[in-house]
């Protein structure tokens, strides 16, 4: 599944990002998934009280879960524990919220500003345990990046 050089794509979205074109959330969502072929669908959710509010996305399908309570399934727990969280095979997890039949996995990253969570880039996969430690150390650079712009 892998062969996705993330150190190159990294540089190539800090670079987009910096060229100021664009609202930063859709530029996220948008990049990630049009460039990692394992992203099938991409949303940044963004906290607001005690809920995961759906800021944007880029995929397929729009979602019915536009709002998460912190807590509640895999985002809500990714954003509880303040930790990034990864489903190898969402069928096997009864803490996951289904979104999407073709949905086989999942990775959830927090977002930080000023070591406080704000909100968490959301990523479905159609295939089952394609997310290594790449995938996580990639979005745990992209999250930090864009924490600050959000």
């Amino acid at each position: 599944m892998q062969n996705t050089d993330f150190n190159a794509l990294f540089k190539e979205f800090e670079a987009r990002l910096k060229s100021g074109k664009g609202d930063v959330a859709s530029l996220t969502v948008e990049f990630l998934n049009k460039k990692v072929r394992h992203y099938n669908w991409v949303g940044i959710y963004m906290i607001r009280g005690e809920n995961l509010e759906l800021l944007t996305y880029s995929g397929p399908k729009e979602t019915e879960h536009t709002k998460i309570k912190v807590g509640d399934g895999i985002c809500g727990l990714a954003a509880k524990k303040e930790l990034t969280v990864v489903v190898p095979d969402v069928s096997k997890d009864s803490r996951y919220i289904a979104c999407f039949p073709e949905t086989k996995s999942e990775i959830v990253a927090p977002i930080f500003r000023d070591g406080k969570v704000i909100g968490e880039v959301d990523i479905d996969s159609d295939f089952v345990d394609p997310f290594t430690n790449q995938d996580r150390h990639f979005l745990d650079k992209i999250t930090n990046l864009i924490g600050r712009r959000l």
